[in-house]
């Protein structure tokens, strides 16, 4: 799993600066969605590094599953995350008086969303599928690591661990920029 840690975090203490102070050319619904995304993006990044940990554990301690359970948990909740973040990116760049940041970075980031969104589907709906027979034999019913050991597995759907830790990387620099830390590049 690449390692997040060059990632500017948590972001949340800027936030709270950046909510103290008054600003103009930013509307109350833009503020509460970037709020939204800078809580959900520190969320993803710390969830990411947890099951990093969890990961390197269980290989440390030869995959004798002691630690799978917990880089489970939080990669569950890391893709969770992940996935509402696409969601609220698409809230913040239709919100007209929002913060802007580069065309590219969303471009990005959204090229990764089927991804992220096959898996975090698989795993939130595997009771239905289950419930309605339609669980493949052989495939896993909860999410794991792929045969490969360079990503996560969750029914027929797949998300390489470097797409993840490259997405976060661009929502944590998208987050920059709609906290107003980053400027936007001159054309």
């Amino acid at each position: 799993m690449p390692d997040v840690s060059g990632v500017d975090f948590p972001l949340v203490n800027r936030l709270i600066v950046r909510l103290l102070v008054p600003e103009s050319g930013i509307s109350w619904k833009a503020k509460l969605y970037r709020t939204s995304f800078v809580r959900l993006q520190d969320k993803a990044i710390r969830e990411y590094r947890q099951a990093r940990e969890a990961f390197l554990a269980d290989i440390a301690d030869h995959g004798r599953q002691m630690h799978f359970i917990e880089f489970t948990d939080h990669m569950e909740t890391c893709i969770n995350a992940t996935s509402r973040l696409f969601r609220l990116l698409e809230r913040i760049k239709s919100e007209r008086e929002s913060p802007s940041f580069p065309k590219e970075l969303r471009r990005f980031v959204e090229t990764k969303s089927p991804s992220v969104e096959g898996v975090r589907n698989a795993v939130e709906h595997m009771d239905e599928e289950i419930r309605f027979d339609r669980v493949t034999p052989g495939k896993p019913i909860a999410l794991t690591v792929n045969k490969n050991g360079d990503g996560v597995l969750a029914s027929s759907c797949e998300l390489s661990f470097q797409d993840l830790a490259k997405v976060l990387e661009k929502f944590n620099e998208i987050a920059l920029y709609i906290l107003r830390i980053k400027q936007m590049p001159t054309s």
